[in-house]
């Protein structure tokens, strides 16, 4: 069965909220993201609470201003999750500096990029289906990888 592409994956994306955690503040500064995105599976809230600010208000920047949705498939990891996914011990998701998200149009890459060097970001990886990029350029060299 040939590979039929999903586009309304974001839609799909919800979250069960509390008491504690409320719409309003998974939405706080951002205007197309959300902080629940970028949780580790086993720990809800972990986006907001343990996840850098930098790197979430650039992409949701740069989203707004190329008028793009997005996909995030990893943010911060928690220790357990990380060691699940075999992650190094100095891996910026385990600092919650990094994401990893959907991206598979060709000129949507393009702009996303773009914005992303535009703000600042040096360290991008782009794969066939997803975009790295990460802001701990203290720990490791600037860099721009295709695989």
């Amino acid at each position: 069965m040939p590979y039929k592409k999903r586009n309304d994956i974001f839609k799909y994306y919800s979250v069960e909220y509390t008491d504690k955690y409320t719409e309003e503040d998974d939405k706080e500064g951002l205007k197309v993201l959300k902080w629940s995105m970028f949780d580790s599976p086993d720990n809800f809230g972990s986006g907001k609470r343990f996840m850098e600010s930098s790197p979430v208000f650039i992409l949701d920047t740069v989203f707004y201003k190329e008028r793009l949705t997005g996909f995030i498939e990893l943010g911060y990891t928690s220790k357990n999750y990380a060691d699940r996914l075999l992650l190094n011990t100095d891996s910026p998701h385990r600092l919650g500096k990094a994401v990893k998200f959907r991206c598979l149009n060709k000129n949507h890459r393009f702009r996303i990029v773009r914005g992303l060097i535009q703000y600042g970001v040096e360290r991008i990886h782009l794969f066939d289906e997803s975009i790295y990029f990460d802001t701990d350029n203290y720990i490791k060299k600037s860099e721009l990888c295709f695989f």
